[in-house]
């Protein structure tokens, strides 16, 4: 029994590990962070008084080192120019967006600005990204992990890890300028809204308007822009892709990939109950009490103390935490009947209701996406993410559904959700490269 429960251990730490590189009013009190060892800027996360008006514009920007780029050589330009994408600048920025009750708020990102010249044709594209989990704490922001590939907080311990590099540093490799929100509450004051759908969508469509205006950026006024991400990145441009011609018809949205989209909230719990990162239900739990209040009593009354201590703990972590403390738990032990939360979902029609409200596919992009949809996904389950590539062929729109046929290894650690981003990641940089210089976009509606 003590070596069964030391291999877990060293199972739920390597799936950490695991989920970092591939990356996937409140019911209980958010703990606050207390301090940490090597937390970037941390005034910079605070929001002024007053906002400006309207969504998408510019707060405040800061520079900082990027992890891995090789500082600005004073007089030898020439060496920057031939370094590639590790010779790029990076800021910190702050911009206007609304938050998942529409409220105005203040969202964090980051914006990576390649120093070589861009030598193709028009101004220098702009490609946005959408991270996959972080987690819901504040140490976990992208734009502090992307500083120190970690943030390391001590009291109480946690840390973040900066693993979407490797797809910015894939788009930086293309001569694109990077953009990757924090999405609402990572960093700034208040709860994380993990998959809102709303709140993720305008986070992705508001870098996108602020881009242009930050200093130094060399993109122009409206730049061809493209979205990536994968997980709840991946949900978050699929929804930003469908809200675009709505919220921000002028961001100049050539194309969209989007990997392992969670779609459908209540597939995907129930998929990932039980599995390596099972505390990630606690993420969504917080954000739908945060978004819509009134849910505080109803899923209050189906918990108990465990299921309570669990989105307490959850509400102040980030994934690599989480997945450790609540390896392979089932939702089953933090109720008072003992039901799973999907049963506890099914059966109540106003938890439905709220559920219905995020999923992605009732809208239609007017802008070419290509969908990754991994078949064995031991998170997201690869059906919903296939229904949301037919929800939107039915509706017009320009599809291409890729289907990714690895073969299930060591199912509920993880591997089948982290593997396909990297194995994709090839193809999901071409596609948008050939988004960006105009050629016709692949449709398979009706033949996948």
């Amino acid at each position: 029994m003590l070596l069964r429960r030391t291999a877990l251990r060293a199972a739920a730490l390597a799936t950490a590990l695991a989920t970092t590189i591939g990356g996937g009013a409140a019911l209980a009190p958010v703990a606050a962070a207390q301090g940490s060892s090597n937390d970037p800027a941390p005034a910079f996360y605070q929001p002024p008084a007053q906002l400006p008006a309207g969504a998408g514009a510019l707060v405040k920007t800061e520079s900082f080192p990027l992890a891995g780029a090789i500082p600005p050589i004073p007089g030898a330009e020439f060496v920057s120019d031939g370094a590639g994408p590790i010779s790029t600048d990076a800021q910190r920025i702050m911009y206007t967006s609304a938050g998942s009750r529409n409220q105005p708020i203040a969202v964090t990102g980051t914006y990576l600005q390649p120093r070589a010249p861009w030598t193709g044709p028009g101004t220098r594209p702009l490609a946005v990204l959408a991270p996959g989990t972080q987690g819901q704490a504040d140490h976990c922001a992208p734009s502090k992990t992307f500083q120190n590939l970690a943030t390391v907080r001590t009291d109480p311990p946690g840390v973040g890890f900066g693993y979407e590099l490797i797809q910015a540093y894939a788009l930086l490799a293309r001569g694109y300028a990077v953009a990757m929100t924090d999405y609402e509450g990572l960093g700034t004051p208040g709860i994380h809204p993990y998959v809102h759908r709303e709140s993720s969508a305008r986070a992705v469509l508001d870098i996108a308007r602020a881009a242009p205006r930050i200093p130094g950026a060399d993109i122009g006024p409206s730049p061809r822009t493209v979205f990536s991400g994968y997980s709840q990145g991946g949900g978050a441009v699929a929804a930003a892709a469908e809200l675009h011609p709505r919220y921000a018809a002028e961001v100049n949205l050539v194309g969209t990939a989007a990997g392992s989209p969670p779609a459908d909230l209540l597939a995907t719990l129930e998929r990932a109950d039980g599995s390596a990162i099972a505390g990630v239900i606690g993420y969504s739990l917080n954000s739908l009490v945060d978004a819509y209040p009134e849910m505080d009593p109803l899923l209050d009354a189906y918990l108990n103390d465990h299921g309570r201590a669990m989105l307490a703990a959850t509400s102040d972590q980030c994934i690599g935490e989480t997945a450790i403390q609540f390896f392979q738990q089932r939702t089953n032990n933090f109720t008072r009947s003992g039901q799973s939360a999907g049963e506890i979902a099914r059966q109540d029609p106003a938890i439905m209701d709220y559920l219905e409200r995020q999923r992605i596919g009732r809208l239609s992009p007017t802008t070419p996406v290509r969908i990754l949809s991994p078949v064995n996904d031991d998170v997201v389950p690869g059906h919903q993410s296939q229904r949301l590539g037919r929800d939107w062929c039915a509706q017009g729109a320009a599809v291409e559904m890729v289907i990714d046929h690895t073969p299930p290894v060591a199912t509920g650690l993880v591997i089948n959700h982290a593997v396909p981003m990297l194995s994709g990641l090839g193809g999901t940089v071409q596609y948008l490269a050939d988004r960006i210089d105009g050629l016709p976009a692949p449709v398979n509606c009706g033949t996948y």
